[in-house]
């Protein structure tokens, strides 16, 4: 047992028990015997002297009184002593009063005819038996009643002179030790028992505190992720902007153009962590609810294929895709995002041969598996791979083979999906994961425009007037230039007031309002909208720009309703979502 659980404290509370159950039993017991003294004494009292039972009956009632006494003061105020002074108190009465059952039991067996001895000492010794019984608890006052009640009578019998009391005696003096010796096995028992209790609650106290430890441990850690995401968000976002802007700028030679982009690979990366982390807040954040919708299995299949079919035909890997007629009641983006995982980390780690994704249906359940012929996972690394930023394969943290975030956030997301999540693997013969959705009966949900770049239809920015409210100097002036040459007229400022100052002196209409989240500690981006909304009009587009990937961030963003991009935002996607609300298609969604 760990050393804490030998602790003083753990020692203090099992004497406590044992003396709450000893006073539990033992006042029912204490009145019986001065009953049981008294109803003896007045059986004989004819046949022997008063003073055999006389002294002895007045020092048991005494010490019945006392005892009395104590007990009720026991459950009146059981803190007002320690565990030892209470059992301390009925221990020195138990043995005064086994002291004059012994004296009377023994003065009057000696004045007794032979019938009555025999049942004087029956009387004695089913008394005995009965205190070892209320000892089981807390076993002292009943061996202290037990030896001063029987002892005496015991060596009386032994040198009484005749065959017959000698057998008793030794009857008796056998009789003694045995039942110490129950006594105290049952008074062991009750001592495990309450052993194993308080290991138990122990053990519950340490699972409890480790639990604790572990949940403070992972929000210590998803606060240093969102802090230092936020901390690396801002220069990569004006990095990017002004990459941006840049090229167009520049004449390269052939070193040149490859020294650049190089840089744009490295910016690249740094942006694919930040949004891979971005992923794992968003999944771990409450605010982040599954939509689910009967899906065709079917239709999901063949937009993988046709996305990852290209790639996988570059690595000279054959992706085979078998069709599926089943529909799941699922939520499509998240279930696409687990898929997407699965597919690329079985082309990433798959050298040579074929990754096949299909399904199988299991009772009321579909099985959709993804198979690679790649390197596999050892069934020691089976159980740590859903891990953030664990890699098989990967000791050395090469940046080409990814982040080690997919399966993370699989896992996330499929906790969030109540699906099962399984994993079948063979070092150096391949892999399969799979996912256990239920099937679905209806028939398909509408299926969603698709949002890619490609799909967006292009819309003219030409004069129109974006308003940009940034508080970090190089990305509203990234933003500010960029918007320019896009054909914006910008007004930019890092407060709500000092652009609308602006609109107001030039005396212009505004066409939509870029706004980072997080200001100052007194004005948010949220604030600056409905602020400009008050003096602009009330239906003025706008979207949110932030570093902050925190659960209250999303939570305020999806109430106020305003689409909010998370920091880096490509170029590109600014002027998609930019489009799409100046064109009244846009709507409220985190990106």
């Amino acid at each position: 047992m760990p050393n804490e659980f030998h602790s003083m404290a753990t020692a203090d509370a099992i004497a406590a028990e044992q003396i709450k159950a000893f006073f539990r039993e033992t006042n029912a017991q204490n009145l019986a015997g001065i009953v049981i003294l008294c109803l003896l004494a007045l059986l004989v009292e004819s046949l022997v002297p008063w003073w055999t039972w006389g002294p002895a009956l007045a020092l048991a009632g005494g010490v019945t009184v006392w005892r009395a006494r104590g007990i009720v003061a026991y459950h009146r105020a059981p803190s007002s002593r320690t565990s030892a002074q209470w059992g301390l108190g009925q221990t020195l009465g138990a043995a005064l009063n086994g002291t004059a059952w012994g004296f009377a039991n023994t003065a009057m067996t000696a004045h007794l005819p032979l019938p009555y001895q025999f049942f004087i000492l029956t009387v004695a010794a089913i008394s005995a038996s009965a205190a070892a019984s209320e000892g089981f608890a807390y076993f002292r006052p009943s061996r202290a009643f037990i030896c001063t009640s029987l002892i005496p009578l015991a060596l009386w019998y032994l040198l009484a002179g005749d065959q017959l009391h000698l057998i008793l005696g030794l009857m008796l003096g056998i009789f003694v030790p045995v039942l110490l010796w129950q006594g105290g096995k049952r008074h062991a028992a009750f001592n495990e028992s309450l052993h194993l209790r308080f290991k138990n609650e122990f053990l519950a106290r340490e699972l409890a505190h480790q639990r604790q430890i572990a949940e403070e441990a992972g929000k210590a850690k998803a606060k240093f992720l969102a802090s230092a995401s936020h901390d690396l968000r801002q220069p990569v976002q004006a990095i990017a902007l002004f990459q941006e802007l840049l090229r167009p700028e520049m004449t390269l030679t052939a070193k040149g153009e490859e020294y650049f982009a190089k840089a744009q690979q490295a910016v690249g990366a740094v942006s694919g962590l930040l949004s891979a982390l971005l992923d794992v807040s968003r999944l771990d954040a409450s605010t982040l609810k599954p939509q689910h919708a009967v899906l065709s299995v079917g239709d999901l299949l063949n937009d993988l294929q046709r996305e990852y079919g290209p790639l996988a035909e570059r690595k000279g890997l054959e992706l085979r895709v078998v069709g599926c007629r089943l529909c799941v009641d699922t939520d499509a983006m998240l279930l696409g995002r687990i898929l997407r995982n699965f597919l690329s980390n079985a082309l990433q780690y798959t050298p040579t041969g074929k990754v096949l994704i299909g399904c199988r249906r299991r009772g009321q359940n579909l099985h959709i598996e993804v198979w690679d012929t790649g390197i596999g996972i050892s069934e020691a690394d089976q159980d740590n791979i859903f891990e953030e930023f664990v890699q098989v394969g990967n000791q050395h943290r090469d940046r080409q083979q990814g982040l080690g975030l997919g399966l993370a956030i699989v896992d996330r997301a499929a906790r969030l999906l109540d699906a099962e999540v399984s994993v079948r693997s063979v070092p150096k013969r391949g892999s399969c994961f799979a996912i256990s959705l239920p099937i679905s009966d209806a028939a398909p949900s509408k299926r969603p425009l698709r949002t890619s770049a490609d799909g967006i239809s292009p819309y003219d920015l030409d004069n129109r007037r974006i308003v940009v409210v940034e508080n970090e100097t190089l990305i509203r002036d990234g933003l500010h230039s960029l918007l320019e040459n896009w054909g914006c007229a910008v007004i930019s400022g890092d407060s709500g007031a000092s652009v609308l100052a602006q609109i107001e002196e030039l005396g212009v209409e505004v066409d939509a309002i870029i706004s980072d989240f997080g200001l100052s500690e007194t004005e948010s981006g949220i604030d600056v909208v409905g602020y400009l909304r008050a003096h602009l009009g009330p239906n003025l587009p706008a979207l949110l720009m932030t570093g902050d990937t925190s659960e209250g961030a999303m939570q305020a963003a999806a109430e106020s309703g305003l689409v909010l991009l998370h920091k880096p935002v490509r170029p590109w996607r600014l002027r998609q979502t930019l489009c799409a609300l100046l064109s009244g298609t846009g709507k409220d969604s985190a990106g």
